[in-house]
């Protein structure tokens, strides 16, 4: 992904995106509280942050390729649709 270009969790027939990543960290929308709810490694592998840290210890739940974000637990698939930041 690209440095400061806001990327739309957008689930498959959904006009609303779910929530947003933007440089490496994913926010959602319905909390509206400006902590980051994820985040991005260089490989693309997204890891969900446990009360506020963002750590690596964890397994991600989520691998990111191109503008594809597949869900690891069930291979679900989510379009990332680019927004200017």
């Amino acid at each position: 992904m690209k440095r400061n270009i806001k990327y739309g969790l957008m689930a498959k027939g959904c006009k609303v995106p779910q929530g947003y990543f933007l440089n490496g960290f994913f926010y959602e929308r319905a909390s509206n509280h400006g902590a980051a709810q994820g985040f991005v490694d260089e490989k693309g592998f997204f890891y969900s942050s446990s009360n506020g840290h963002h750590l690596k210890s964890g397994r991600p739940t989520a691998k990111i390729e191109g503008l594809t974000y597949i869900r690891l637990a069930d291979v679900a698939e989510f379009d990332l649709v680019m927004f200017d930041a």
